[in-house]
């Protein structure tokens, strides 16, 4: 970890010292008839036009590594979708054959034992006590 640092450290002042240099070499550069303040106008500018240079390059490497994420995910997707489909279709198959065979005859026998109990009240008059007491 203590390497990283040291070459970051010296990494950052070697670009400070280039940076230096460019600005001292624009401003030596600069006209004779020109002032002080009209170089390092000319300077910015320059400094200016460069960074925004660098933000459209920057800006373009962004836009073509999101086109290049769109069609990796997309090409991936799909065939997940085509498989979640399959998945959510035999999952719909299996529940109409579980309602049709597993839950009918529990059904069946249910009402089966409803009547029965139906029967047997109606029969003994159970449920005749139980209106008369209500």
């Amino acid at each position: 970890m203590g390497n990283v640092k040291k070459y970051a450290i010296g990494g950052g002042l070697g670009l400070l010292l280039v940076l230096a240099l460019i600005i001292w070499g624009l401003y030596v550069l600069g006209g004779a008839d020109q002032s002080a303040l009209e170089r390092l106008r000319d300077i910015a500018v320059i400094f200016v036009v460069l960074l925004f240079l660098l933000v459209v390059v920057i800006l373009a490497a962004i836009a073509a590594a999101l086109t290049y994420l769109v069609f990796q995910i997309k090409d991936r997707v799909i065939p997940l979708l085509e498989e979640f489909t399959g998945t959510a279709k035999r999952i719909r198959g299996t529940t109409e054959f579980m309602t049709e065979e597993a839950v009918k005859p529990i059904l069946s026998v249910a009402g089966t034992y409803a009547k029965m109990r139906a029967m047997t009240r109606t029969v003994t008059g159970k449920d005749q006590k139980s209106r008369k007491r209500g």
